[in-house]
């Protein structure tokens, strides 16, 4: 995706009314008091010349100096002299001639540079700067010696404002308050606990600016832009942001600062967040005593966790921190260059594939392609060009030959005014275009009219450099990579706007972490400590029997506090069953419980009997018995502590119930019982039992509502000890199950019943029995199809069985062929009107309807309980892709005159929102007809998201962006 650079012109010069002035090396000085018309002087046309004018060669033993400043006028505050021989411009000065620039007023000004046709056989360019020099003015000296002289020169002083130097800042605040927490200052890091936020603050320092010094643009907060970019992804604008880290880790924050110019300054912080430590260094001594022992915890914390700052996310990608504005001034086989320092790879790290650096961009502008060659540098020196448009002999010899095609919206025959700028990117892997020699050879252009009319190379792709990055084999990641722009012709100037690196995020070795120390760490006070109470190591007696917590608390070296909790188990005496009643003479013991579940079992009692353990008295549940009847003590006595717990054991008789029984009817009266205290009655079943008068009667009468087998229990209240017996309610009669007969007869197999009984029936037609009606087996004959229902009543009971007998359809199918679009899914219906039928399809569903998005044929097999069939079906699919186009130009031509996305008219419901580079909303409908032809918009690049609905097609939300040039 390719983004246009919209610039805000700060100044238009007109130089319809002014004609430039010309300007001799032995003038009077156009100083502060008389300075040049920089209206007049706008370039790039020849104004300052030798003493011989245009006329002449200069003289022996000239030694002139000139000053000249500028007036300031249309916003410019700075001055640029540009010397060439590429452009036309005359440029002989004798070796031993030298011509003397300097960075203000006068000769004691800080030296430019001194040239001639030696040192510069091409010629030179200098701009007045601002840490140097507040005048903008340049000092110009000619010395010349008794020996040879040349023609000497035709050379430009223009006047031009360049973007003035900021210094950004931020500051951080935790939760909003306090001092600024950023260490070191703007660039340092914020150290927080989790859950804390940061209030981020940006400022910054205009020193140029037209508010400090009267002249140049105006820069100040309220027109520079604020962005804010964090490493999870999000972002924001503003002078001041509040950032909460999701997560306990690391997190990189990049401000930009971006003026009128437009030029750019970028600052970066980190977000470290607490960790939570490892609290493995505490040691307990033992985590188990006994009631009124002590114990030693000693105190501990570790601090083992690190944290990765991960800068590959959506906001933030390795050499994506662009490098900011860079003027290519008019110069005359000169080089220009600019820097970016790649940082966080692992030392010694290397590119080792074309695909580890993914693209280089530059947004930029320059009037004239024909002079421009373009090198980058990798941190041990290796070179690549990334293009050659020069034909004569610059860094490479040979280019293509640009010629007047623009970079950009240029701002052509002029010197300093920024036009608007393109971006441009190169990849050796993922380019769509070819180099800029072959696509300019294919007239890969496009029309630009504002700031100057003219052909720019395309910027809606990626081009291929003319070498490959698989050059910088063996580059380092880490280090200094530059730029170099060369101008070999004194013709046009131009800006590089921002450029950046892109390396392929998947060899970012994420190695950046951070571990968090401990501050301080205490025991919770606790009157259970009996000593060391301010000590790492604590003394303890827990007061009472189970689980007794102690609480270490820490603070780190961020502020954070965190705390784990050291338990002691305070182990209790056995635990023992309570007091309980047992029947007969034997009982088995449960619940029991002690420490490591060891220990040993004494009994005594107030009568004469002895009680037997098994398997022996050391068993944690024994099962004892005694040979009289009686109550008894039992005590377990644990081996640990030597503590004991006892339960009291009656044994009496179990209680006595009636024996099985069989019955036909409901209703039935218990007899028989008797227990040795009362009881009480439960049952289990196959309905609802109920007991006359209740469930507390010895002998109650009982009442069921559903036929089977009971269980009926009865509980002896004093001894707890159930007996149980079985009432079996004579079921309905046994009837075959229900079953399916694709002919017409069905014989009946499985009746059972207590003595005979009777059949009848139900369904759609007729039945004939055979013998008769009155077996329990008959041979049935129906004479229509369809569910028939079979009662078999008992003679006994007068109780009905019933069971199903179905005589099913044949099945059948009838498919039709479909048409629908790519994308798309519609239903190919195979249901029968039997609804016992089972689908095949030969795309393995088994459902009687499929929904299919593929074109070609579909089988079916249909297998119903008597038979099958099998049908077939073809589905032919339309292509309703729906996609954007990348340039509108409604200049009425019907090429591109509208925003149009083919394919629409299948989703007559789609909604389209349209957004300029600011994300400023511009247009927006739910019900997009592709008749948007940007004629109230400027040129430029929109974005634009596309919701795509109202048709049987699923399509995605598009979005992207697109150029409009009118």
């Amino acid at each position: 995706m390719k983004n246009i650079l919209i610039i805000i012109v700060l100044f238009l010069f007109s130089i319809a009314a002014h004609s430039q002035s010309t300007i001799l090396i032995n003038d009077a000085d156009l100083d502060t008091l008389n300075p040049l018309d920089c209206m007049a002087n706008a370039g790039p046309d020849a104004n300052f010349f030798d003493t011989g004018n245009n006329t002449a060669n200069y003289s022996d033993n000239e030694n002139d100096t000139i000053v000249v400043c500028p007036d300031y006028a249309g916003g410019t505050t700075k001055l640029s002299i540009s010397f060439g021989v590429n452009s036309g411009l005359l440029f002989d000065v004798h070796e031993s001639d030298t011509i003397f620039i300097y960075d203000g007023i006068g000769v004691n000004a800080p030296l430019l540079g001194a040239h001639n046709s030696s040192t510069d056989p091409a010629g030179f360019t200098h701009v007045s700067t601002f840490q140097n020099n507040t005048t903008g003015c340049l000092t110009v000296r000619f010395k010349s010696d008794t020996a040879l002289t040349g023609t000497g020169w035709d050379a430009n002083i223009s006047c031009l404002q360049l973007p003035q130097p900021f210094t950004p800042h931020m500051e951080a605040f935790i939760n909003g308050t306090g001092a600024n927490a950023l260490d070191p200052v703007d660039t340092g890091y914020v150290d927080v606990c989790f859950g804390d936020s940061i209030l981020f603050v940006a400022s910054d320092e205009f020193p140029y600016s037209l508010e400090n010094t009267g002249v140049g643009y105006s820069q100040n907060s309220s027109n520079v832009v604020y962005k804010w970019n964090f490493s999870d992804g999000s972002s924001a604008l503003g002078d001041s942001v509040w950032f909460t880290p999701p997560t306990r880790s690391g997190y990189l924050v990049t401000l930009k600062i971006t003026d009128l110019f437009p030029q750019s300054q970028s600052i970066i912080s980190k977000v470290r967040v607490s960790t939570i430590p490892s609290f493995s260094g505490i040691i307990n001594n033992r985590d188990s005593i006994c009631f009124g022992d002590t114990t030693v915890i000693l105190g501990g914390v570790t601090a083992t966790d690190t944290v990765g700052v991960n800068p590959t996310d959506a906001s933030f990608q390795l050499g994506g921190t662009f490098a900011g504005l860079v003027y290519l001034p008019d110069g005359s086989g000169s080089n220009y260059t600019d820097t970016i320092n790649i940082s966080g790879f692992l030392p010694g790290q290397t590119l080792t594939s074309a695909s580890d650096l993914e693209q280089l961009c530059l947004t930029m502008e320059h009037s004239y392609l024909g002079d421009l060659e373009m090198t980058l540098t990798c941190p041990n020196g290796t070179s690549i060009n990334i293009f050659n448009a020069y034909n004569g002999n610059g860094l490479a010899p040979g280019g293509f030959g640009g010629g007047g095609t623009f970079l950009g919206n240029a701002y052509d025959m002029n010197l300093g005014n920024p036009g608007v700028g393109m971006e441009y990117c190169w990849s050796s892997t993922y380019n769509t275009w070819g180099d800029f020699a072959t696509e300019y050879g294919n007239g890969n252009t496009v029309p630009v009219t504002t700031p100057s009319s003219g052909n720019a190379m395309n910027p809606n792709g990626i081009y291929l450099p003319e070498d490959s990055y698989i050059n910088f084999a063996g580059c380092p990641l880490n280090g200094n990579w530059y730029i170099t722009v060369r101008d070999n012709q004194g013709i046009d100037d131009g800006y590089i706007f921002e450029w950046g690196i892109l390396f392929d995020p998947t060899i970012n070795p994420n190695n950046e972490t951070y571990i968090t120390s401990i501050a301080s760490g205490a025991w919770v006070n606790d009157p259970s400590i009996i000593s060391g109470q301010n000590d790492t190591a604590i003394v303890v007696q827990p007061p009472t029997i189970g689980i007794y917590n102690y609480t270490y608390e820490v603070s780190d070296n961020f502020g954070c506090d965190y705390d784990t909790t050291v338990s002691v188990y305070v182990l209790p005496k056995p635990s023992v069953m309570s007091d309980t009643i047992a029947c007969n003479n034997q009982f088995q013991i449960t619940g029991t419980s002690s420490y490591q579940s060891l220990g040993v079992w004494t009994w005594n009692t107030n009568g004469a009997g002895t009680v037997t353990f098994s398997p022996s008295n050391t068993a944690l549940n024994p099962t004892i018995s005694v040979d009289v009847i009686g109550d008894y003590i039992l005590t377990y006595t644990d081996n640990q502590c030597n503590q004991d717990s006892s339960f009291n054991i009656t044994f009496a008789p179990s209680p006595a119930i009636q024996s099985d029984e069989t019955i036909c009817v409901k209703d039935y009266q218990i007899t028989g019982t008797s227990s040795f205290n009362g009881g009480e009655w439960t049952y289990s079943g196959p309905g609802t039992l109920t007991f006359l008068p209740n469930d507390t009667t010895s002998n109650p009468e009982i009442n069921v509502d559903t036929e089977g087998i009971y269980t009926i229990t009865y509980t002896d209240n004093q001894c707890n000890i159930s007996n149980s017996f079985e009432l079996n309610v004579v079921p309905t009669p046994t009837v075959p199950t229900n079953d399916t007969s694709c002919v017409n007869q069905f014989q009946f197999v499985g009746t059972s019943s207590y003595n005979g009984g009777v059949w009848s029936y139900s369904g759609p037609g007729n039945v004939t029995f055979t013998a008769n009606d009155t077996i329990e087996n008959p041979l049935i004959e129906v004479d229509k199809k369809g569910l028939y229902t079979f009662t078999f009543t008992d003679n006994q009971c007068a109780k009905d069985s019933t069971f199903e007998v179905y005589f099913p359809q044949y099945v059948a199918s009838n498919l039709s062929d479909l048409t629908f679009c790519i994308g798309s899914e519609e239903s190919l219906d195979a249901a029968t009107a039997a609804n016992e039928a089972t689908y095949l399809w030969n795309t393995g569903s088994t459902s009687p309807s499929i929904m299919v998005q593929d074109s070609g044929m579909y089988y079916v097999e249909i297998t119903g309980l008597c038979n099958s069939v099998e049908d077939t079906a073809m589905v032919y699919l339309n292509d309703c892709t729906l996609f954007g186009v990348n340039v509108v130009t409604p200049n009425g031509d019907g090429i591109n005159d509208f925003l149009v996305f083919p394919n629409l008219n299948y989703y007559p419901e789609s909604s389209l929102v349209i957004f300029n580079r600011w994300g400023i909303k511009i247009y927006e409908t739910d019900n997009y007809k592709n008749d948007w032809d940007g004629s109230d918009q400027s040129d430029g690049t929109y974005f634009f998201v596309l919701v795509p609905d109202g048709a049987s097609v699923d399509a995605k939300l598009i979005k992207g962006t697109f150029t409009l040039l009118k």
